[in-house]
């Protein structure tokens, strides 16, 4: 049996450090807190290293994990963010646009991208998608799923962004359809959170990130990362 490894905070400003502009991260969520840890640590990295984020925030999801930060005692910084809404009510951050959900992908993306060149121009940024399974649930074809991941593939090798999607795992565990292993197909880097004990288990599925010397899973500690930033 391996030995667990807890990482550090240098292991995960490492982990951060290897992701290029133009790649496409999975982060598929199978525990209660992983999501806003992740979070945490991507918003603190991001404003100490003056990269702008644009939040695609799906029916509210990440007014969710905003609201749940202060519960857990974390206080990332949301000076840097703009939040893109895609429905929702709850206003949370610095809204830049709001566009009405279209269940057909097609409208939906192109609305999407029109938006993201409207707030960011030709600006590096880092692009965070929250609650894209609240948008998979909505596809019961094959070919939209297909239409999706396609739009993964267009937008791998953009310079401009370098892109996020925090995807709630167990929930689509429960979808007709299991897109997750298309889109692992397209993703540069595909990471799973799991709770394990009192800790969040990260398991590196497909990856461009060596951490820790070729391990592909470490361990983080919830209050270890309450007290790195």
């Amino acid at each position: 049996m391996k030995a667990e490894h807890f990482a550090s905070r240098d292991d995960i400003l490492s982990m951060f450090a290897t992701l290029d502009f133009g790649g496409v991260m999975l982060i598929e969520n199978y525990s209660i807190v992983g999501s806003e840890l992740f979070l945490h640590a991507l918003l603190n990295y991001t404003y100490e290293h003056g990269l702008p984020v644009l939040v695609e925030d799906i029916f509210d999801a990440f007014a969710g994990y905003v609201r749940h930060f202060d519960v857990m005692n974390l206080s990332p910084p949301l000076e840097h963010v703009g939040v893109l809404k895609i429905g929702g009510v709850d206003d949370i951050g610095n809204v830049v646009d709001k566009i009405q959900f279209e269940a057909d992908p097609a409208l939906y993306l192109q609305k999407k991208e029109r938006a993201i060149k409207t707030a960011m121009g030709d600006d590096r940024h880092v692009y965070i998608v929250t609650g894209f399974e609240r948008l998979l649930g909505f596809q019961h074809d094959a070919k939209d799923v297909y239409a999706i991941a396609s739009h993964l593939r267009e937008i791998l090798g953009d310079e401009t962004r370098m892109t996020f999607y925090l995807i709630e795992g167990n929930v689509i565990r429960g979808f007709p359809i299991n897109t997750l292993p298309l889109l692992e197909g397209v993703a540069t880097s595909a990471m799973e959170l799991h709770d394990h004990g009192d800790s969040v288990l990260l398991r590196f599925r497909k990856s461009i990130l060596t951490l820790l010397e070729g391990r592909d899973e470490v361990f983080i500690r919830p209050t270890d990362v309450v007290g790195w930033w």
